[in-house]
């Protein structure tokens, strides 16, 4: 039985798209796009300022105040008609924001948010292979489930739902687990880091093209930080701590689409 998970093309948050068209995304974003992008920043910082003006944390003011100073650089950017530019230098600005409206609510961390969105997605796609196999209508019931669930996560956190977001994957996640323990298969965490390593290395890859073309020097340094941990994650999958190697795959990963984040690509 052939299970139809309906992946969702989508997953974002802080303004991130995590999937690629790569014949849009060589286009060139267009005056309509890069102002329709500035006025959503400027919504995100807005309500990020009525939070951090009832909070005393620190990080919370400090990135606000990031997010305010790229907005103005992004509207300068536009106005010279730097459209790719203002484009990469808004959506950092709305990161920013983002991230201060989390602090501001005590809400985990959207960039680390994102990063357990991926790890449910994945573990779902390879349990659902695995699942296939199995005579168990409960486990095939279950993983059904579980995609559901997982596509609302997703769909939670496009919506800056964090919180949300993060409580309906790990859900989802166990779940999956359930599914799997049904037809007596456990993960294999050797495979999930291998798995992990080739879809950073992807992400890396996407990056290293749309980063040299922009410029954007925030985009190399989260570029950068990602080789250097992929780097790391491989010398540990070599060691055969695959727990290690996986933790630090999927942070190179995070930085990676940032990269590409900042560089303006969806």
């Amino acid at each position: 039985m052939r299970l139809s998970p309906n992946i969702p093309a989508l997953l974002a948050a802080i303004g991130i798209v995590f999937t690629f068209a790569p014949a849009r995304a060589q286009q060139p974003p267009t005056p309509e796009r890069v102002q329709y992008a500035l006025d959503v920043t400027d919504r995100r910082i807005a309500q990020a300022g009525t939070l951090a003006a009832n909070s005393d944390n620190e990080r919370a003011h400090l990135e606000l105040n990031a997010a305010v100073d790229t907005q103005a650089r992004a509207k300068s950017a536009y106005a010279a008609s730097q459209l790719r530019i203002a484009l990469g230098l808004t959506m950092d600005a709305r990161g920013h924001a983002d991230r201060a409206i989390a602090i501001a609510r005590g809400l985990p961390d959207p960039d680390r948010v994102l990063a357990q969105l991926q790890r449910t997605r994945e573990i779902l796609e390879r349990a659902r292979d695995r699942i296939e196999e199995c005579d168990n209508d409960r486990a095939h019931s279950l993983i059904q489930v579980a995609f559901a669930m997982q596509e609302r996560a997703e769909a939670a956190a496009a919506n800056g739902r964090f919180l949300a977001a993060l409580q309906l994957s790990m859900g989802a996640r166990e779940r999956g687990f359930r599914a799997l323990r049904m037809c007596h298969v456990e993960e294999n965490l050797k495979d999930s880091a291998e798995h992990a390593l080739r879809r950073t290395d992807d992400a890396i890859e996407r990056a290293r093209d749309i980063v040299g073309q922009t410029g954007n020097e925030e985009a190399r340094r989260s570029l950068s930080q990602a080789v250097e941990l992929q780097a790391q994650a491989q010398g540990e999958f070599r060691g055969a701590h695959y727990d290690a190697a996986l933790r630090l795959t999927q942070t190179a990963r995070t930085l990676a689409l940032r990269a590409l984040r900042l560089s303006g690509r969806r």
